[in-house]
């Protein structure tokens, strides 16, 4: 059937008081809670309060700018972050993305660097996504136009929370929403074989591509679009998922975490001026 986008309900993905996975819609809704095979970085994404960050390595990591800065868990220790070493990242047009980098004291996680996407994906990639959102509730249905159809399938949202990952597929190339560029992914039944959605709790998540044998990060979890008028609390089929693009925003990333082993105000400020730099440049 044709898709309704009459939706337009945005919906930040940190609003909930209570965080999980990303829903899927494989099984009965619990699984893909350890790492998948091949595994593109699962132990690399945690919790970051209730919702979700990545640890890109080298003591740094990104969350989305409306989730903040602070400690993170990743693989049940609790990394405590730098207050120092948190940048958001900008357009350089004045604006601002939804996009935090931070630094995270020492000593570090013992895990790999993860590689940062450095092109843009395109529709139809197939995607891993592993978030921090709320976990998959009771089926449920809803029907937009009564008596009319169609009438969607979806879940509503559990109470309870568990890393997990989900596939999906890209669905558009990289466009700007909320002052971001983004890519994102349809929660379409049936298309992949453990269908997912981002949902509250899962901001700062990721979004996983292989690229010649190699997994990047690809996306950074942020914003999930739903139906005008749907139920709260509920996912359906055709909603949508959006990820900051990574491969667009990876030099400015770079400019911040380039400083080795973040651990006080001198490489603070060391950060600061590469960033200043960079501005300057693009304003020249």
């Amino acid at each position: 059937m044709d898709r309704i986008y009459s939706f337009a309900l945005v919906f930040l993905l940190c609003l909930a008081s209570a965080a999980g996975a990303v829903l899927i819609d494989s099984g009965d809704g619990t699984g893909n809670t350890t790492a998948p095979s091949p595994d593109p970085g699962w132990s690399n994404v945690g919790e970051r309060s209730l919702w979700s960050a990545v640890y890109l390595g080298d003591g740094w990591a990104v969350t989305a700018y409306h989730v903040g800065a602070g400690p993170v868990i990743l693989d049940g220790v609790t990394y405590p972050h730098l207050p120092s070493l948190v940048t958001r990242i900008d357009n350089g047009d004045g604006t601002y993305a939804d996009l935090l980098v931070f630094g995270l004291e020492p000593p570090h996680p013992p895990l790999p660097d993860l590689i940062l996407a450095s092109t843009a994906p395109v529709a139809g990639e197939a995607a891993i996504l592993i978030g921090n959102g709320l976990d998959r509730g009771a089926a449920t249905s809803w029907q937009p136009n009564p008596p009319f159809p169609p009438t969607l399938e979806g879940y509503e949202w559990g109470v309870t929370r568990t890393v997990r990952w989900g596939t999906n597929e890209i669905t558009t190339a990289p466009m700007p929403i909320l002052d971001t560029v983004a890519i994102a992914t349809d929660f379409d039944e049936g298309a992949t074989p453990h269908e997912s959605q981002a949902v509250n709790g899962d901001s700062g998540g990721a979004l996983f591509l292989e690229n010649a044998g190699s997994w990047e990060l690809a996306g950074m979890l942020f914003v999930a679009v739903h139906y005008n008028g749907q139920p709260p609390f509920t996912s359906f089929h055709g909603n949508r998922t959006y990820a900051v693009d990574i491969a667009h925003y990876r030099d400015a990333i770079l400019d911040v975490t380039s400083v080795p082993e973040p651990a006080g105000g001198i490489l603070a400020a060391l950060a600061l001026l590469r960033m200043l730099a960079r501005r300057a440049s693009r304003r020249a």
